[in-house]
């Protein structure tokens, strides 16, 4: 996964996505299809926009270094954390706690649009 440089798109507190190159990334975690997302990470953290489009999926991985966090932005879908699954659409956010698994569908006929948010610590 191509990843940028914190230091050239970080004035103060601002991510600035505009000026971040969506890279696709295809079979995240063995999922379906392709995802596309716009990446920064620092030592602590990435913080990423994600778009999954209709019938795509991040596969199944544990969170080993930290917790993730998704606000739904737009679309619908479903999440697999630790063997529940969890129905959500826009205006929800979805946690997966360290060490636990999960996976991510968009089960929607329109995009699924992600704020994702990943500790490393």
């Amino acid at each position: 996964m191509q990843t940028t440089d914190f230091s050239c798109i970080i004035l103060g507190m601002i991510i600035n996505f505009n000026e971040i190159s969506e890279t696709e990334i295809q079979h995240m975690h063995n999922g379906d299809s392709f995802i596309c997302a716009k990446m920064m990470m620092t030592p602590e953290s990435k913080v990423m926009y994600q778009r999954l489009p209709a019938g795509s999926s991040i596969g199944r991985h544990k969170m080993t270094n930290g917790s993730e966090t998704n606000y739904i932005i737009s679309g619908s879908g479903s999440q697999i954390c630790d063997g529940i699954e969890e129905v959500f659409s826009e205006g929800m956010c979805i946690y997966c706690p360290k060490d636990s698994s999960h996976s991510i569908t968009n089960t929607g006929n329109s995009d699924l649009v992600l704020f994702t948010v990943i500790s490393l610590k």
